[in-house]
């Protein structure tokens, strides 16, 4: 009778301890840049992560180059110029191993083109 009541009253700080052993998170907002055509595209990205150990975030064409370092819990807005589909990938400081990546897509709209519709649709019979 005792070994299930004690494991009854343990098992709360087992989930516990699981639970944060699975906090890691990387948040990066806003996952869609519309840019004009012929522009880049201006964003200021909302980039958040909890990991187990400080962390820099890369863009995949510049491996070498972190655009953030910060520590295990870390939160910033980073302003960027983007002009096409761009990887961001999480690295522990000092390592090689990726810890999570999210892509933010670049949409490019051309705002001349619905004024070229539009009069095609009113004269163009």
């Amino acid at each position: 009778m005792r070994v299930p009541l004690l494991f009854i009253l343990l098992l709360p700080a087992l989930w516990l301890s699981a639970g944060s052993a699975c906090a890691a998170e990387f948040v990066l907002t806003p996952l869609l840049c519309v840019q004009q055509k012929n522009h880049n595209c201006a964003v200021t990205l909302k980039v958040r992560w909890q990991q187990a150990s400080p962390s820099c975030l890369y863009l995949s064409d510049q491996p070498d180059t972190p655009l953030l370092c910060g520590p295990a819990v870390f939160s910033q807005e980073l302003p960027l110029q983007l002009h096409k589909n761009s990887q961001f990938v999480l690295r522990a400081v000092n390592s090689p191993t990726v810890l999570a990546q999210r892509q933010v897509k670049v949409l490019t709209i051309d705002l001349n083109a619905g004024d070229q519709l539009l009069k095609r649709s009113r004269w163009g019979m």
